[in-house]
């Protein structure tokens, strides 16, 4: 496992992407922490600048995780994997480590600047480091997502667009929410919406129409169910959805000081899930 790690990790530092990543990302930082920090507003600590990189980590993301199993795919190197003597679920972890490490890289660089700050006046430590976890855990969490989308295509391209799209949607899915209308209705029809991209992913993962189509046929009825017994529950239910899903609304708590055991859990609980659908999507490439 350690060999492929270390493996994942220098292919980023052999090339452009892992440098180009870790620059962009101290570049924005530097921009937006000499702005809210040094000459307009004077803020003391980093929630503000944090809260803006988010949309330029979520645009970046796809530089790392692009190439990292669809790569394999694509010059079939990953039957070399499959011989080695090690797990499928060794392998994944493996290269997911390697990218959140390289991630960590411009994290720890950040976590510098509210010691230089303090040089300049009071800094809000507890705010700005709970800041700094809660965006970790925040890029993390889009890693797995981005590593799960690579392992279910070849091409890295198309890995790279589906993942760019993805985390747009990831970023703005608070503000789409809020133009569905809120009644019963509508929320009933987004939420059939969410259902059938569900079906997709399945028979994605599957390849099989019957599978997807059980699926979506299994919570459509609950849905259908649900709707029946109480219409007025439905008020306002999708744009709850969204809130309680969505990765960047969860880092809300952490900008403003609060160490969320909940959202924490929560982050842990989607890099799991996406890291699991990762191994399954290999796994069954492997027996096919």
């Amino acid at each position: 496992m350690f060999a492929v790690y270390q493996k994942e990790l220098k292919a980023y530092f052999n090339n452009l992407f892992g440098y180009l990543y870790v620059a962009i990302i101290l570049l924005f930082m530097g921009i937006f922490a000499t702005f809210y920090h040094f000459s307009n507003y004077l803020v003391a600590d980093l929630a503000y600048s944090l809260d803006n990189l988010a949309i330029v980590v979520m645009l970046v993301s796809p530089l790392l995780t692009m190439r990292i199993i669809a790569e394999e795919r694509q010059r079939k190197t990953d039957q070399l994997l499959y011989s080695l003597p090690l797990s499928v679920t060794s392998t994944v972890v493996a290269k997911y480590l390697a990218m959140v490490t390289v991630y960590l890289v411009p994290m720890l660089i950040i976590s510098i600047y509210p010691f230089v700050m303090a040089s300049f006046g009071i800094v809000n430590f507890a705010r700005t480091f709970s800041s700094i976890l809660g965006f970790f855990l925040m890029g993390s969490c889009l890693l797995a997502v981005g590593m799960f989308i690579s392992a279910l295509t070849e091409n890295q391209i198309v890995s790279a667009i589906i993942s760019f799209v993805t985390m747009l949607i990831i970023y703005f899915s608070g503000s789409i929410s809020q133009m569905i209308p809120a009644d019963s209705m509508s929320s009933f029809i987004a939420i059939t919406v969410l259902i059938v991209i569900l079906g997709i992913v399945v028979y994605i993962m599957v390849k099989n129409y019957i599978a997807a189509l059980a699926v979506m046929a299994v919570f459509e009825v609950v849905l259908a169910v649900f709707y029946r017994i109480d219409v007025t529950a439905f008020e306002g239910l999708f744009a709850t959805i969204i809130g309680w899903i969505s990765v960047y609304e969860r880092c809300a708590s952490f900008y403003n000081g609060i160490f969320d055991l909940t959202s924490i859990l929560y982050f842990l609980s989607v890099s799991f899930l996406f890291v699991f659908l990762s191994i399954q999507a290999v796994e069954k490439r492997r027996w096919s």
